[in-house]
């Protein structure tokens, strides 16, 4: 009966495991204190180190932070400690998430988004995780996954599974975070490097090559009017500026038209409400709501706009 019953408690640590996934990835706070972790599989401290520095290979950086294994954290975390930085994941999480998936590339784009965190200086400013900077933690990871040769469905296995299905006051919504990963992805097209979730490449000899631009650039925030308003959905008018043009569009972002130009402004998101479905929220995470008749309000029940649907 030995083996039967450890099998079962096995199957039991896993799932309590993979339980832990429902909390979102990206805490940028640092546990008071933390170990490394025993456990020798893929979460292994040497293969997560290979596959940290594929992902810095591929933006062509040095990296700025040490990768550790630690079950202090629930799932993985992009953190500041002591002055220096880390990227902290759990071993058992990991390997949930492994199982889950089928492949190791889900993992590898949990590492990717933390690391994307680090490289984009968003633990710099002890501000926590925020939805702007979440979404570009997203896009980086589904550019460097492009790059490493994953698929669109390999790059955006982990989100799936993982994202809430609505925004909150720091972690944007799944259909969000599923549509930044995707541009990162479809930004990193070109030449990609091997498959690194499925065979490690022996060493090479590589001939250096001279980069003219940066690797990864975020998507400008200008476009003509005529593309844009093509996939307008909504309209906004803001009380404070009544004869301004704010649209929103079908990828749910905020758009102001001026001077023949479409300027992205914010994001709309779905929350878990029934008198207010959507928040309003830009860079600096100013956040307003929608109510079920449309009106846009303050967290104070001031109306300062309205959103209607668009009929061209």
């Amino acid at each position: 009966m030995k083996k039967p019953l450890l099998f079962v408690l096995s199957l039991m640590m896993v799932t309590a495991s993979f339980a832990q996934i429902t909390i979102r990835i990206g805490r940028h706070d640092a546990p008071a204190s933390w170990s490394p972790a025993t456990q020798q599989n893929f979460a292994s401290s040497s293969e997560a180190q290979q596959y940290a520095q594929d992902i810095i290979n591929v933006v062509g950086l040095k990296p700025n932070f040490e990768i550790m294994a630690s079950n202090s954290v629930d799932n993985a975390a992009a953190v500041t400690y002591g002055g220096k930085r880390y990227v902290l994941y759990n071993p058992r999480f990991i390997d949930a998430l492994v199982q889950r998936t089928g492949n190791k590339w889900a993992a590898i784009s949990v590492l990717a988004h933390e690391i994307g965190h680090h490289l984009n200086g968003h633990t710099v400013s002890g501000q926590g995780s925020q939805p702007t900077v979440e979404l570009e933690a997203d896009e980086f990871s589904g550019f460097v996954l492009r790059k490493m040769g994953a698929s669109l469905q390999d790059a955006q296995a982990a989100m799936k599974l993982l994202a809430a299905q609505t925004a909150s006051r720091t972690h944007p919504a799944q259909y969000d975070r599923l549509a930044y990963i995707e541009r990162g992805w479809r930004n990193g097209g070109g030449e990609r490097m091997n498959d690194v979730a499925v065979s490690r490449p022996q060493p090479q000899v590589q001939q250096p090559t001279v980069r003219t631009q940066p690797v990864y650039r975020q998507q400008t925030r200008t476009n003509t009017p005529a593309r844009s308003m093509a996939s307008v959905i909504g309209k906004v008018r803001f009380n404070a500026n009544p004869y301004a043009q704010y649209f929103v569009t079908n990828s749910y972002q905020l758009v102001q038209v001026q001077n023949q130009q479409v300027r992205t402004i914010g994001k709309v998101a779905r929350i878990n409400s029934s008198q207010y479905p959507y928040v309003i929220y830009d860079e600096q995470n100013t956040q307003l709501l929608v109510n079920s008749r449309g009106a846009i309000v303050t967290r104070q029940g001031r109306q300062v706009g309205q959103m209607s649907a668009y009929n061209g």
